[in-house]
């Protein structure tokens, strides 16, 4: 996955949990804090967001682990949850946005023929292979992200306008099922015809 893709995916993960689970509403910084967690793991890529801007910490790690390697690992995101639990209180880190937007960057890349080694030290890298990175279903997945993140705010929100939209609804909802009967007949029309 691009960096703008993890970003918005941390970001999707992290409303969808505070809504879904958590049954309340993030906070705006919770969810930044989630969306830049997103990008963590690459701290593996020199070439990466965070690479270039702590090249001093992601040229060693990049020389002794390679690019999706221990940082993309299940191993990797326990170690973190150990040392954000072990300075919470000293710091007042907020743990929910980090571990999740970490996990949601190991997630995307997943998805990807790359892979990731979720058992590292076991280099088997593990994927569902279901699209390349930058290739167009990505680009469709970035914006559902942003479309999803905007869903949840709208339902947590009450669903503000709710009112003003279901009349659109309504009619948007006939024209479908018009559509589908009219293409239904033309189907079954067709299929006499080649008969």
């Amino acid at each position: 996955m691009m960096a703008r893709t993890h970003i918005a995916f941390a970001a999707l993960m992290m409303v969808a949990c505070s809504v879904g689970i958590l049954q309340r509403m993030p906070q705006v910084h919770e969810v930044a804090l989630a969306g830049a967690a997103g990008l963590l793991p690459d701290l593996d890529h020199p070439k990466s967001t965070f690479g270039r801007i702590v090249p001093y910490i992601s040229i060693p790690i990049a020389k002794i682990f390679g690019h999706r390697g221990f940082t993309h690992s299940l191993l990797m995101v326990a170690v973190i949850i150990w040392l954000l639990l072990t300075y919470r209180e000293e710091q007042k880190i907020p743990i929910l946005p980090l571990v999740i937007g970490y996990l949601s960057h190991i997630i995307g890349d997943l998805l990807t023929p790359s892979g990731v080694p979720l058992l590292w030290p076991v280099r088997k890298k593990f994927s569902l292979n279901l699209f390349k990175a930058d290739g167009w279903m990505e680009h469709l997945i970035y914006r559902g992200c942003w479309m999803g993140v905007g869903y949840f705010v709208w339902v947590a929100l009450q669903r503000p306008g709710h009112e003003l939209l279901h009349p659109a609804q309504v009619a948007i909802q006939q024209w479908l099922w018009q559509a589908l009967s009219h293409s239904m007949i033309i189907l079954v029309q067709w299929v006499r015809i080649m008969a």
